[in-house]
């Protein structure tokens, strides 16, 4: 304490303080300095004095207030109010700090391996840049009350992830003709940050079902009608990044092909076994693929490429013949016997 009185007669004998203004200690002689101990607990504390002369004449009270502050202060970090994933490298910091005593006056941050930076007025929140490359990314901070006391390091992590996923897509295994709208879809996608979520499909790329959880195999129905079908899917990633579109088509053939044969241009007799058949089939899905004939539908020749025209040879003895066709289509269907 530094302590001043005067008096401009008798002179300062004596003075005696207090923490209070109640209680106060002995008389003692005046002096121009003392050492005193305040109440413990931090925060604002007043030290009070009086003075006495030689004639026994008692000063007014007088004061003096400091606000002890014996603990450092205390403090928290959430990167982006704790989420786990970042999508960007620019995050918003929520902080936090008490300080019984002084106050939290000032705070400081660092990343991962870097150094701290320079001091800057507390306050609640501030944006802040991760560094470079996606993965786990920790911000630490310090805080300063106005004594100077600094905090322990506090610190948040989070993950960031910048990429989107990346996948594939294949109808039935990959192939290129499906016999029914039921087909099965075979998944493959990765993450390298935050992992898998989600996926969802679509029809046309504009229409998407539900999000749902990620897995390797689907099973779907194609639009019905037969013709070229295409399944959308869109990965998605637990910082809720979404893929670019993968897609894969196929040709849907729910129908046999139908067709018809003509001997010798329809003529009604046939004077030698050697015949010419006219043939002539239609698939509205994946087209006409081969053929196959016989004399008696039972026993079948084997399967050749589609052909408009072919050489026959009938069985041997005069009388009524009859050939047989059969068609398949691509898809592997076949159409019933001609």
């Amino acid at each position: 304490l530094a302590l001043s009185a005067s008096d401009a007669t008798s002179g300062v004998d004596e003075m005696h303080l207090s923490n209070d203004g109640s209680s106060w200690s002995a008389w003692e002689p005046y002096a121009s300095s003392k050492n005193w101990t305040l109440p413990s607990g931090d925060g604002n504390k007043t030290v009070h004095v009086e003075y006495r002369d030689h004639a026994g004449h008692v000063s007014p009270s007088f004061s003096d207030s400091i606000i002890l502050d014996t603990v450092a202060p205390t403090g928290s970090v959430l990167v982006n109010a704790g989420d786990a994933y970042a999508t960007s490298s620019s995050v918003d910091l929520t902080l936090s700090a008490s300080d019984s005593g002084s106050g939290a006056a000032e705070m400081r941050f660092r990343d991962s391996g870097g150094s701290w930076g320079t001091w800057e007025p507390y306050g609640d929140s501030r944006t802040w840049t991760l560094s470079a490359g996606d993965g786990s990314k920790t911000v630490y901070v310090e805080y300063r009350d106005h004594v100077g006391r600094v905090s322990s390091t506090d610190s948040d992590s989070i993950i960031l992830d910048t990429v989107a996923p990346t996948g594939s897509l294949l109808i039935d295994g990959g192939s290129a003709y499906a016999t029914t709208t039921s087909v099965n879809l075979t998944l493959a996608a990765t993450d390298s940050t935050s992992g898998l979520d989600g996926m969802r499909f679509s029809d046309d790329g504009n229409t998407w079902t539900a999000w749902e959880p990620y897995d390797s195999s689907k099973a779907w129905t194609l639009p019905s009608g037969d013709g070229n079908k295409i399944v959308y899917v869109e990965f998605r990633d637990q910082a809720e990044h979404v893929s670019s579109p993968y897609s894969d088509s196929v040709i849907l053939d729910t129908a046999a092909p139908v067709g018809t044969i003509v001997i010798n241009s329809g003529d009604v007799y046939a004077p030698s076994t050697s015949v010419i058949l006219s043939l002539s089939a239609s698939d509205a899905g994946s087209g006409v693929d081969d053929m196959r004939f016989s004399d008696d539908g039972t026993l079948w020749s084997g399967w050749e490429p589609y052909a408009s025209s072919k050489e026959w040879t009938l069985p041997t003895g005069d009388g009524s013949k009859a050939v047989y066709v059969e068609y398949r289509d691509h898809a592997g269907r076949v159409s019933e016997s001609y």
